[in-house]
């Protein structure tokens, strides 16, 4: 069996962020993208990765990789949001948990930084290890 483990990890962590509530109170499901984003998507707003790497593996019976990968969000001030650097660290923490609470998945950190190209815009990143095998 031919196994992407990127496009794996890909199909498993996007829709549990897209479906899980705490995450959706705070960024809408419709605006928690894929690697793609619509041209100047209003914020907040998650992408999937940006560069995802995998180291194979390939342990007796099963073949796959693990996958070195990142969810980005970016937050920025509205009437709804007067404090975006908070609301960042709250959005990329709930969106952290469900990645952690997958199985084979692991938040290896998260980080939170000022946006150089605008004003009152804050990135987080979801730093992950998720582990891909399929039975051969």
């Amino acid at each position: 069996m031919t196994i992407s483990p990127t496009l794996y990890a890909r199909q498993i962590i996007l829709p549990a962020i897209q479906t899980d509530a705490e995450v959706t109170a705070l960024i809408p499901a419709a605006s928690l993208y894929p690697s793609k984003t619509p041209n100047n998507p209003p914020k907040p707003f998650g992408r999937y990765g940006g560069g995802d790497t995998s180291t194979p593996l390939r342990p007796s019976g099963w073949k796959g990789g693990d996958v070195d990968g990142s969810y980005h969000i970016w937050v920025g001030v509205t009437s709804a949001i007067p404090d975006p650097k908070t609301y960042c660290e709250e959005a990329t923490a709930a969106i952290a948990d469900v990645i952690d609470a997958l199985s084979d998945c692991f938040v290896e950190r998260t980080q939170i930084l000022s946006d150089p190209d605008e004003v009152d815009v804050w990135h987080g990143v979801v730093i992950f290890t998720f582990n891909a095998l399929a039975p051969v």
